[in-house]
Formats: structure tokens, sequence, C-alpha cells
């Protein structure tokens, strides 16, 4: 069974609005900036939901639309997921390097072709700091978003596999991950989502990793034009080991 998600994106600080959201459940969960020398596009404040329920779900964004239009000054989105699949990606030392068989370009919605948001998304995380970061790179290189965050440990860990073997839990009960994301079409998403899987079970170097699709059901802009989306250019004819370019919207 899978979960539904809410998250407000903020793209100026909101923390009146973010604070109000707590009272309906919401739990601040802003990124910790990115890595450096990519571009990036993270909101200034970020908060979730988790919801099991579809109902709850419908209800609790109609409040938090609710909410949303008591600030006319606020700049931001807020979106609805539905998340089918959440996977364990296993650790798995990284003994032959190679990079990834794809390669991602970005741009912006086009209005013209009637694009207002995105149909799905994929995120793979993983720890940013103990993860080998040949692979970050590589997939950061290839195209794929990437944004940082704290994350809660689970309690049941006793230690972590690392690229340099078993590392000791820390006495801290967080960790900095990184999460990398690719939008788009669903069409064009499952199979780049399948692809990255193949390639990190092929290659290895991930700790503390799970990979998930996040499908937009419901959204709401903010005194904000169309969010950033895709372009299907996808050519299905060519021929096996060709490097795919996809176009994702920025």
């Amino acid at each position: 069974m899978g979960l539904y998600h809410i998250h407000i994106d903020s793209q100026t600080a909101s923390p009146e609005v973010h604070e109000e959201a707590k009272e309906l459940g919401f739990y601040d969960h802003t990124f910790a900036g990115h890595p450096a020398g990519y571009v990036h596009f993270e909101p200034a404040m970020h908060s979730s939901i988790k919801i099991r329920e579809k109902t709850e779900f419908n209800e609790k964004f109609a409040e938090l639309d609710a909410l949303m239009r008591t600030d006319p000054r606020l700049k931001a989105y807020i979106e609805g997921e539905y998340v089918p699949t959440d996977d364990e990606i296993p650790y798995k030392g990284v003994t032959d390097f190679e990079l990834p068989p794809m390669q991602i370009v970005r741009r912006r919605l086009s209005s013209a072709l009637g694009e207002t948001f995105r149909e799905t998304e994929f995120h793979l995380v993983m720890d940013f700091e103990n993860s080998d970061q040949r692979v970050i790179t590589a997939l950061l290189d290839a195209g794929l978003f990437g944004a940082l965050i704290k994350k809660k440990k689970k309690k049941d860990k006793k230690s972590a596999q690392g690229s340099l073997g078993l590392l000791p839990v820390m006495e801290t009960q967080t960790y900095k991950a990184i999460v990398l994301t690719a939008q788009g079409s669903r069409r064009i998403i499952l199979p780049l989502m399948e692809e990255v899987r193949a390639y990190l079970a092929k290659v290895g170097g991930v700790v503390r990793g799970s990979i998930k699709e996040e499908i937009a059901i419901k959204h709401q802009l903010y005194n904000m034009k169309a969010k950033v989306e895709y372009e299907d250019i996808y050519n299905e004819q060519l021929p096996a080991g060709t490097r795919v370019t996809l176009t994702i919207a920025v």
C-alpha cells in the first residue's frame, strides 16, 4: 500500500505560514544547501506531512490551501503526491566504477505547450558523507538535481556500511543526506528510474540508500507562474547502448 505526501515549498521565507502548518501536522523539512558547483533550485523553506488514507489527504490539502491563501505576499506552491514505491538500496562496495548510461538536460516549463506541472518524479536518497563520492558526482554530472537535507537515523541501526568499511554510529541521531531528483512524465521518468536503479545495483557505493517515485496528483501555486517542468525528447529508436538525453525542466 502506498503513501500520500503533501509538501509546502516557499520561494520566499515564510516562517509564520510554516509554523501554522505545524498545527495541521506538518513538520519542518527545509533543505540544508546543495552540492557545491552545481545548479540548485531548492526552496527557501520546505514542510511536509505523510498520510495513509486518501480521504484525510484530500481534507488536509484543502485545509493547507486555505492557510496558504491567508498571506497574499506568499510566493510558494503546495503539492500533493502519491508514493507507490519506496525501496531501500542495499549497500554494495564499489569494485569497478563506471559512469551512468544516461545524460539529462533541463529546461523551463512551456506555457505554449500547455505545461503546468510535472506528472511525476523520483527521489534517490543516500548518505552524503559516507556514500562513494564518485557515484554521487557521476549522477550529478549526468543531470540529476541534488539537494542536501538532514535525516534521522533508524534507531535499530548499530552501524553503517561506508565506502571504507563498517562505520561506527555517531552519537548524533541525524545525518546529512543528498536527495537526487528527476521530474517529468511517467513515460520518461519510470524508465530513467529503472536505469538509475540498475546502475546502482551494478556499481554500488550507496549508504543508507532508497529510491521512490512521487506522483503529483494535486498542486496549487501562490504568486508563481507555472512550476518548472519537463520536455519529452526521448528517442525510443536509439540503438542499444546509446547514451539517452532527456530534457527535464528546472
